[in-house]
């Protein structure tokens, strides 16, 4: 082949790999939301699988009918739960909403007190009470948006029910996946899945125990200290863990805004115990459950 055909043909091969890859790109751009669904339904259905296993291995069940168990305690536990705890995060809730405004207030006394906090409460709004919805109001925006639209309930069917699908025959869709490779490859490829499976349901593990374990503890630090409350902050504390790097930062500013209600000593004294909470929690705690799940 002549030399100038070979590198035209090389220049084409390249741009259209740079082509493939953009357009990879824009639809994964375009459909972050669907994959992040998707991505949401393998998570349940690795936990209904783990679950699942687990069932099957010890009491020697059909797998259907495990799946059927697993599936009756997660939400059997999780509508508990939410009846155990509703009325008292409500009622505290309720007591923040009170709360917040006192709070920004106490923030504003203290910025006062200093040449750029001043400049700072001028950009502060003036009303802190429109901040926070009154309960009604903020249960009937949530009604209206639940009655408005069914996406909300759409996207949790989706995952359940991919969820589900994904758990009651998982060799059926690892298999199914594994033969768009070449026949010599499908080996090597189950045993990626499997890996990514077990690892995935190890973090899953670990992650969830790390969460209650923030929860837990920093709910009983807060009613130890004498801090408002405590139940709903603690609350808040074990679903933003699940988010890296700014989960814990978020969950710790309703706290210490609630303990300026109280006084700057309070509002001290949560910042020195959540701060503790947090390096014990990240340079002690989950390295050593991580060690013990996913490594």
């Amino acid at each position: 082949m002549h030399p100038k055909h070979s590198f035209a043909k090389r220049v084409a091969l390249a741009a259209f790999i740079v082509l493939l890859i953009a357009s990879g790109f824009y639809l994964v751009a375009k459909a972050a939301y669907f994959f992040l669904l998707v991505f949401a339904g393998i998570l349940l259905s690795v936990l209904f699988c783990g679950l699942t296993d687990w069932v099957v291995k010890r009491m020697g069940l059909k797998r259907w009918l495990a799946l059927l168990f697993v599936s009756l305690l997660v939400f059997g536990m999780l509508i508990g739960s939410f009846l155990l705890v509703a009325p008292t995060v409500f009622d505290q809730a309720e007591e923040m909403r009170k709360t917040i405004p006192q709070a920004f207030s106490s923030l504003q006394e203290w910025l006062n007190q200093y040449n750029w906090g001043r400049q700072l409460v001028e950009e502060l709004p003036d009303d802190y009470n429109r901040m926070v919805p009154e309960q009604k109001e903020l249960l009937k925006r949530v009604t209206g948006a639940f009655s408005s639209t069914l996406s909300i309930l759409a996207d949790f069917f989706i995952v359940v029910i991919t969820a589900l699908f994904f758990a009651s025959n998982p060799t059926l869709y690892t298999h199914g996946f594994v033969k768009l490779f070449p026949e010599h490859r499908r080996t090597r490829m189950l045993e990626v899945l499997h890996a990514c499976y077990y690892t995935l349901k190890m973090w899953l593990l670990g992650m969830l125990s790390a969460m209650a374990i923030i929860g837990v503890s920093t709910t009983l630090a807060y009613l130890i200290i004498g801090l408002p409350l405590a139940f709903a902050l603690g609350l808040i504390a074990f679903f933003l863990a699940f988010v890296p790097n700014i989960g814990p930062w978020l969950s710790g500013i309703p706290a210490v805004l609630v303990g300026l209600t109280v006084s700057s000593d309070m509002a001290l004294l949560v910042i020195i115990v959540y701060g503790g909470i947090q390096l014990v929690e990240s340079y002690i705690i989950t390295p050593i459950i991580f060690q013990k799940t996913v490594d």
